[in-house]
């Protein structure tokens, strides 16, 4: 029998509070994520057995800013590899998998907690990475916000990938500035998300609460849903460590 006695989890993931349109119309407001993602449901009558259920994105007419009938498997902390969601970009490789092809271990194992409280607004270099071990999920937060985060190199994240081989990465948002470049010509844009999803290696992310951590390793679980063919899905992220 496997016991967590001198152990404890922390959990990493971002809540989201849902915005319910109930059967009487009444609306009860809810709360978005870290980039501003709602996540919207309607009350409805199971006529089968009676009970309530809710119909997720199914809000018509009543949130202008978001598409009716949207839902999004990047709303809240998610995980994300590269078939379905950027394969359609030039310059990557073949044989580039999605979330649903790789073995259910790829998504926890040992990792290391790598904080960055002393970096203000500079990139994140290997020489700041000196706890990682090839193999490992990595972990990453600072209690930096918004301008003043620092951000992943895109070296950086090649060296994590390439040389590494590390098996996931984990950045906590806000904190840390995952992405690089967005707005960039192909093939230079976003060299982090071409650099993981290149080589197969999931993005969990945002994470939330990872100052709470006190070692720096730990044990690592978000398990994206059983749905083939969606290129994002939403997890519990949660990580166990040593008491």
């Amino acid at each position: 029998m496997i016991s967590l006695k001198g152990h404890r989890i922390v959990d990493l993931t971002w809540e989201l509070v849902a915005r319910v349109t109930r059967m009487d119309q009444t609306i009860e407001e809810g709360q978005r994520d870290v980039y501003n993602m709602p996540w919207i449901v309607e009350e409805s009558y199971n006529e089968k057995d009676g009970t309530i259920e809710h119909l997720v994105a199914c809000n018509v007419g009543t949130v202008a800013e978001w598409p009716v009938g949207g839902v999004s498997g990047h709303m809240g902390s998610h995980i994300q590899l590269g078939t379905r969601h950027n394969d359609n970009w030039t310059g990557l490789p073949e044989g580039m998998k999605g979330i649903w092809e790789v073995p259910l271990q790829t998504y926890y194992g040992e990792a290391c907690v790598c904080k960055f409280d002393h970096l203000k607004a500079e990139p994140i270099l290997p020489e700041h990475l000196s706890n990682v071990q090839e193999g490992d999920i990595v972990i990453m937060g600072s209690s930096h916000t918004r301008e003043d985060s620092p951000w992943i190199d895109g070296e950086t994240a090649y060296w994590l990938a390439e040389e590494k081989k590390i098996k996931m990465l984990c950045p906590s948002v806000p904190g840390i500035g995952w992405e690089t470049r967005a707005q960039d010509p192909e093939p230079d844009n976003c060299p982090t998300h071409r650099a993981m999803t290149g080589n197969n290696i999931p993005i969990t992310y945002p994470l939330v609460n990872t100052e709470s951590l006190t070692k720096d390793r730990c044990f690592f679980m978000s398990f994206p849903l059983n749905v083939g063919r969606m290129e994002g899905t939403w997890i519990r992220a949660i990580a166990i460590e040593e008491e």
